[in-house]
C-alpha cells in the first residue's frame, strides 16, 4: 500500500479553466482539453478539401501559363521574321523574350511543387515556430517533448540547413533557427519556404522592446494569411534562487501593465505595413521556469508552483483552442494560399511590367512619330538647300562663261582651261560639303531622339514603385525576394537598347557621300573636243556650248547630291524608324500578353477567394450566404472584401464569425458595372471620384497617390483585383 507522499508524488489534480489535467512529480498528462484525435480527423478531411480545391486551380493556371507561352512563342516568331539590322538589338530582345516564356514555366513549376510537397502532410497539423535566436525556442521544445534541456541555450550554434521538427499533442513543430534576426538570405528564404506549409504560426518574442526587423518578419508573416499566435517569453532571471524568489521574479515580471507596454509598442509598427494587428492573440509565458518545473525540480508542490507560475499551461490550451475551433479552416486555407498567395504576388508584377512596358512604348512611338515629322521637314529642307547650291553654283559658272569665252575662243585647250576654272571652284568640295552638313544635321538629330528617349525610359523605371503600388518596409535597403518573382524578367530593358540602335543609325564611314564630280570634267573635254574640230567657232556659239556644259553640269551634280540625301535618309532616317516599328510592335505585343495574363490570373484568384469565403461560411454554420456574394477580394493576412449584391445585407453575427475565423478585417462593397463607381465605393473618401481618370483602352486607372497611408493603398489593391483594372499614379 503506498504511502500518502507517494500519492501527492504520483498525482495531483488540478483544476485548470474548468479542464482537469492530472500531474504528477516526473511529467503532466493531458486530458480532455489537450485531446485533439477528433479534431484532427476532422482537419485531415478538411485539407483533402483545400487540396482539392487547390489542384483544380493550379490545372486552371497551368492552362492560362500555356496560353501565354503560346503568345510569347508567337511574338518570338513574329519577331525572328521580320528582318532586323541591328544585331546587338535583336538578341537582346529575343533573349528577354525567351526568359519571359521560361518564367512562365518555371511559376507553374513552382506552384505544383508547393503543391505536391503539402500534399505530403495532408495527415498532419502543422505548426512553424518563428523566433530571434536566444528567444527561448529551444527551451519551448524541450518543454512540449519533456525534453532533458541539453539543446538549451545553443540556438547561436545551429546551422541554417538545421530544421527541428518535433510532434506535441499529435501537432507537429517546424523550428527554423535566427529567423527574427535574419542571420542571412538562405536562412530567410528557409524560414518563410516552411511558413507556406504551415497551418498555424507561434511567433516567439521576448519581453525587451520590440525591434523593427522583428516586426518586418512578423508583417511578412501575415501577409502569407497565416494564423499567429505571438508567444511573449517573459524573461525574468530565477537560476540559482531559492523557490520563493523564484516565484516573487515571475510573479513581478507578469506586470500586465508593462507586458501591455510592450504589446502595443510591438502593435505600433503594424500600421507602417498597412496591417491591422490588434485582434492577433498574445500570450506572455516564462519558459525556463516550466522547463525547470517539469525536468528539474524534484519537489511536486514546489514543480507544481512554478508549474502554474509560468503560464505555460495557457499557452498549451491557446494552442489547443485554436486548432479545436478554427483547424479545419486553416487546414483548408493553407492549400488554397499556397496558389493564391504567389497568385496575388505575381498579379501585381504582370501589371506592373505590362503598363512598364506600354509606357516605354508609347515614349518610344511618340519619339519614332517625332523623328518622321522632322524628316518630312528634314528632307524638305534638303532638297531645297541642294537646289539653292546648285542655283548658285550655276550662277557663278555662267558669270564666268562671257569672258571665259572672250579669251579662249580660239583656244585649242580651252577644254582644259575651263577644267582648271571648275577645279578654281572646288565644285566637289563644297558639294561633299553641303552633304556633309546635312549629314551632321541627320547625326544630332538622331542622337538627340536617343537620348530623349533614353532619359524618359530611365524616368518611367524610376516610378516603377508607384506604379506597382508597392507596400513600404519597416527597413530599407534589404532584398526581399520569393521564388513568384521569377516573373518580373517580363520587363524588356529597352533603356540599354536604344543606345545599341542609335548607336547602329549612326554608325558607319561617310564614303557612301561620294559624288563622282571627278567625272564632270571629262564630260566638258569630250564636248570641247567635238568643238575643236570646228575652226573658228564664233564666240557666241561658244558660250551657247558653256551654258548647256554647265547646265549638264549642274543637272548631273543635283541628280547625284538629291540621290545621295536619299540614300542619306534611307539608311539613316527611315531604317532607325523601321527599327523602332519592330520593337515597338514587341514591346506592345509583350505588354499586352502581361495584361491579359494578369487579369486570366485574376479570374482565378477571384474564384479562389470566394472558394476561401464559401469553406468559411460553412464552417460557422451560415451556409447559403456565399449565393448573395457577387465577388471576393483578398488581401491574405489583412482583409476579405465582400462584395455583394444590391440589397444584401451581411448579419452581424455571421461577419464577426467569419472576422474571428479568417483572421482578417471583413469588409463590403455593392457591386457596379460601371468601373469608376465602383473603385470610388471602394477606396472611399481618400480619393474623390472625379479625381479617378481612367483609360478604358489599355484598362488604366489613374489616381493621386502621393502620401497615401498603406491602408488606402491596401483598399487600392482590392479596388484593383475587383474593377480588373490596373491602377496607377
Amino acid at each position: 500500500m503506498r504511502s500518502s507522499q507517494q500519492i501527492i508524488d504520483i498525482l495531483f489534480i488540478l483544476c485548470y479553466n474548468r479542464d482537469v489535467i492530472i500531474i504528477t512529480a516526473k511529467g503532466r498528462r493531458k486530458m480532455n482539453y489537450l485531446d485533439l484525435t477528433n479534431v484532427l480527423e476532422r482537419c485531415k478531411d478538411s485539407a483533402n478539401i483545400g487540396y482539392d480545391i487547390a489542384s483544380k486551380q493550379v490545372k486552371e493556371l497551368d492552362a492560362t501559363l500555356t496560353k501565354a507561352g503560346e503568345q510569347i512563342e508567337q511574338a518570338i516568331d513574329e519577331f525572328n521574321n521580320s528582318p532586323c539590322y541591328i544585331s546587338d538589338m535583336a538578341s537582346l530582345l529575343q533573349s528577354q523574350l525567351g526568359d519571359i516564356r521560361e518564367s512562365f514555366s518555371d511559376f507553374s513549376v513552382a506552384v505544383k511543387n508547393d503543391l505536391k510537397t503539402a500534399k505530403k502532410n495532408l495527415s498532419k497539423f502543422s505548426i512553424t515556430l518563428f523566433g530571434r535566436t536566444m528567444a527561448g525556442k529551444s527551451t519551448l521544445m524541450e518543454t512540449l517533448t519533456n525534453g532533458d534541456g541539453k539543446t538549451i541555450g545553443k540556438g547561436a550554434q545551429r546551422t541554417t540547413r538545421d530544421i527541428r521538427k518535433y510532434v506535441w499533442n499529435d501537432l507537429e513543430i517546424t523550428d527554423v533557427p535566427g529567423i527574427g534576426a535574419f542571420e542571412g538570405q538562405e536562412d530567410e528564404s528557409l524560414a518563410f519556404e516552411s511558413a507556406k506549409s504551415g497551418d498555424l504560426i507561434l511567433f516567439l518574442m521576448t519581453d525587451d522592446a520590440p525591434q523593427p526587423s522583428e516586426a518586418e518578419c512578423f508583417g511578412r508573416i501575415i501577409s502569407l494569411g497565416k494564423p499567429v499566435i505571438c508567444v511573449m517569453n517573459v524573461r525574468a532571471a530565477i537560476d540559482g534562487k531559492s523557490h520563493k524568489m523564484k516565484l516573487r521574479e515571475i510573479n513581478k515580471a507578469f506586470n500586465m501593465e508593462r507586458l501591455e507596454t510592450v504589446r502595443k509598442q510591438f502593435l505600433a509598427f503594424s500600421s507602417l505595413l498597412g496591417q491591422e494587428w490588434g485582434y492577433i492573440p498574445f500570450v506572455y509565458v516564462h519558459l525556463n521556469s516550466a522547463f525547470q518545473a517539469q525536468s528539474i525540480i524534484q519537489d511536486a508542490e514546489s514543480s507544481d508552483e512554478l508549474y502554474r507560475a509560468s503560464q505555460i499551461e495557457y499557452l498549451k490550451s491557446k494552442i489547443v483552442e485554436q486548432v479545436k475551433t478554427h483547424g479545419e479552416f486553416y487546414r483548408v486555407k493553407t492549400f488554397i494560399d499556397l496558389v493564391s498567395k504567389p497568385l496575388i504576388d505575381t498579379i501585381d508584377t504582370l501589371l506592373g511590367q505590362s503598363n512598364l512596358n506600354s509606357t516605354q512604348g508609347r515614349t518610344v512611338l511618340s519619339k519614332k512619330r517625332d523623328l518622321e515629322k522632322w524628316k518630312g521637314e528634314f528632307q524638305e529642307n534638303g532638297i531645297k538647300q541642294i537646289k539653292s547650291y546648285i542655283n548658285n553654283l550655276k550662277s557663278d559658272l555662267n558669270s564666268e562663261i562671257a569672258s571665259f569665252a572672250e579669251d579662249h575662243f580660239d583656244d585649242e585647250n580651252a577644254d582644259k582651261s575651263w577644267e582648271k576654272l571648275l577645279k578654281s571652284q572646288k565644285v566637289e568640295e563644297k558639294s561633299r560639303g553641303v552633304l556633309d552638313k546635312l549629314s551632321e544635321q541627320c547625326n544630332d538629330k538622331i542622337n538627340a531622339i536617343s537620348r530623349e528617349i533614353q532619359n524618359e525610359l530611365k524616368f518611367a523605371y524610376s516610378v516603377d514603385a508607384d506604379i506597382s503600388l508597392k507596400m513600404p518596409k519597416i527597413i530599407d535597403g534589404r532584398r526581399i525576394s520569393e521564388w513568384t518573382t521569377t516573373i518580373v524578367g517580363g520587363g524588356l530593358a529597352v533603356a540599354s537598347g536604344i543606345a545599341f540602335l542609335a548607336g547602329a543609325a549612326v554608325a558607319g564611314p561617310l564614303g557612301w557621300i561620294a559624288l563622282g564630280v571627278t567625272g564632270v570634267g571629262l564630260l566638258i573635254s569630250h564636248l570641247f573636243k567635238s568643238r575643236q574640230k570646228q575652226e573658228q567657232e564664233a564666240r557666241k556659239k561658244l558660250e551657247n556650248s558653256l551654258k548647256k556644259s554647265v547646265d549638264a553640269l549642274c543637272e548631273n551634280l543635283e541628280s547625284t547630291m538629291l540621290k545621295n540625301f536619299d540614300i542619306l535618309i534611307e539608311k539613316r532616317i527611315v531604317s532607325l524608324v523601321k527599327e523602332l516599328n519592330k520593337m515597338n510592335s514587341v514591346i506592345f505585343k509583350l505588354s499586352d500578353t502581361q495584361r491579359e495574363l494578369a487579369w486570366s490570373l485574376n479570374r482565378d484568384l477571384l474564384q479562389t477567394n470566394k472558394q476561401i469565403v464559401t469553406e468559411a461560411i460553412h464552417i460557422i454554420g451560415a451556409s447559403g450566404m456565399e449565393y448573395h456574394i457577387n465577388s471576393v477580394a483578398r488581401i491574405p493576412g489583412v482583409c476579405i472584401l465582400l462584395c455583394l449584391n444590391d440589397g444584401v445585407r451581411f448579419p452581424e453575427k455571421e461577419t464577426e464569425d467569419l472576422r474571428r475565423l479568417a483572421g482578417e478585417k471583413i469588409a463590403f462593397v455593392f457591386y457596379d458595372d460601371d468601373k469608376k463607381t465602383l473603385i470610388s465605393r471602394i477606396i472611399g473618401k481618400s480619393v474623390k471620384r472625379e479625381m479617378i481618370h481612367i483609360e478604358g483602352k489599355i484598362g488604366v486607372a489613374h489616381i493621386p497617390l502621393d502620401n497615401m497611408p498603406p491602408q488606402v493603398i491596401n483598399k487600392i489593391k482590392l479596388a484593383q483585383q475587383l474593377s480588373k483594372i490596373l491602377i496607377t499614379k
